[in-house]
């Protein structure tokens, strides 16, 4: 074991950080300071180290109002930023116009999407008057884009062929949803972990997630409605908590994270909500922007 202060010490570096867990718009106030108002984003840094040299990759999925609550470390402490977009929707890419990051010309950036030809016109379509007052050109980073879709891909494929560091693998699913999105699953190692969100498991065969899924460390899952606000939000592309819960335990996943809250669900709600799911299943929990969770390969979880 090393000692504490040796230079090749090494700590658990795998965790993820939850940015921006709301749903559709941002939300603030004294009634939504526990789980938070950003929109959707997260960050996984991911220790990809093949001996006791510390090697981080690092993704952020999804660009909601969260992304400007990524710390400058992130950008500045290593090479390239890897940013997986889900789909295309305002509350997953409203933070893109301001996000410090993009005005860091010592910052790479690539952006990844199944349209991924469509990144830089969505953008510009954002940031173009009237709705903004100046466009992307403002941006100083090293931005590029990328293919995600269908087959997995490797986001450090060069170091990975050199041993240098483990292949950090991203495989993208469509999912159920208004316009179409994706889901995706990043294994490294003996770590794996699952972002799905914007998705409605009950149309169609969305039920695929759970085998996408199966046995992750962490599956993030939009839960964005109650029974009832399923029941006249059909089709709008996404689940009932119930639902999610049943994905989740299904796939065996050793944690289970709620993600996408519903714009109108105050603290107080989603405290209750939670309270009495983990009656049922202790393994999963509401997603509170803030959060940072370590992940630590477990058996995974079977409820019997």
């Amino acid at each position: 074991m090393t000692q504490t202060g040796r230079k090749n010490e090494r700590t658990d570096t795998n965790k993820v950080t939850v940015l921006g867990a709301r749903g559709s718009i941002p939300v603030s106030g004294t009634d939504f300071s526990v789980y938070g108002g950003a929109t959707s984003c997260v960050l996984l840094e991911a220790d990809t180290s093949v001996q006791e040299e510390n090697r981080q990759q690092v993704i952020v999925f999804d660009a909601g109002s969260g992304i400007l609550n990524l710390p400058k470390r992130v950008w500045k402490e290593h090479t390239t930023v890897h940013v997986l977009l889900s789909h295309f929707h305002l509350d997953h890419l409203m933070g893109i116009p301001m996000s410090p990051m993009l005005f860091d010309p010592s910052a790479e950036v690539i952006f990844y999407a199944e349209d991924f030809e469509g990144i830089p016109k969505v953008f510009q379509q954002m940031m173009a008057e009237p709705l903004w007052p100046v466009g992307p050109g403002v941006f100083k980073a090293k931005i590029s884009y990328r293919l995600i879709a269908g087959r997995p891909i490797v986001l450090n494929q060069e170091q990975a062929d050199q041993g240098t560091e483990v292949p950090l693998t991203v495989t993208a699913v469509p999912v159920i949803h208004p316009g179409g999105a994706q889901a995706f699953r990043v294994d490294w190692g003996t770590h794996s972990m699952v972002y799905a969100t914007d998705c409605d498991p009950d149309e169609g065969n969305g039920r695929y997630l759970e085998r996408f899924a199966a046995d992750t460390d962490l599956l993030i899952l939009d839960a964005q409605y109650t029974e009832e606000e399923y029941e006249n939000c059909r089709g709008f592309g996404h689940p009932s908590m119930r639902t999610a819960a049943e994905v989740i335990e299904a796939s065996g996943a050793a944690r289970g994270l709620f993600f996408h809250h519903a714009p109108t669900h105050t603290d107080a709600q989603l405290k209750e909500m939670e309270e009495t799911l983990q009656q049922y299943y202790q393994h999963i929990s509401y997603a509170r922007e803030g959060d940072v969770i370590t992940l630590c390969k477990k058996i995974p979880y079977r409820k019997y």
